[in-house]
């Protein structure tokens, strides 16, 4: 990949709308080997790929409950615990969209940027996304964090980026 990402971000989307952000996104897609032996072979012959696994972990995951998709999901499904049970616990698939701020306008003479188009340019999208664990930790002098890991099934690394 020989491009350069200014300013990316990376927001969350339910039903196609954005429900919320995303902090320090990491992904990592590995490809699951089987390994074949000839008789009398101590060598490998071939390792032909079986399976394509997608991980993704996050420092923060930022659900507004005031985004149009996540108040009708309260609607339908009753409560804010609902939402979350039904995130947390996989019921519903949801996507992750990075994406790089572009530049509106620029002062010639500073250099400096004076205007964002908010939506800027999609890099890539994870999709579905299901999370598999949570951790969080507390530390001295109140520095806590809060991770988020999870699947997702269409790799992006295949993808013409």
């Amino acid at each position: 990949m020989s491009a350069v990402f200014s300013a990316p971000q990376a927001f969350i989307r339910i039903n196609n709308q954005i429900a919320g952000y995303v902090r320090n996104l990491q992904c990592t897609e590995n490809v699951q080997r089987a390994n074949v032996q000839g008789l009398g072979n101590l060598t490998l012959q071939e390792v032909p790929a079986v399976g394509y696994q997608c991980n993704f972990t996050v420092d923060q995951f930022f659900i507004s409950f005031k985004q149009p998709v996540i108040e009708g999901m309260i609607h339908r499904l009753g409560s804010v615990k609902a939402v979350l049970d039904t995130l947390v616990l996989g019921e519903l698939g949801f996507a992750i969209t990075v994406y790089r701020k572009l530049i509106s306008t620029k002062d010639e003479t500073t250099g400096l940027v004076t205007a964002t188009d908010p939506t800027g340019e999609t890099i890539c999208q994870l999709n579905p996304c299901y999370v598999n664990g949570q951790t969080f930790s507390i530390a001295e002098n109140g520095i806590a964090s809060y991770n988020v890991s999870g699947i997702y099934l269409n790799p992006i690394s295949t993808l013409n980026l």
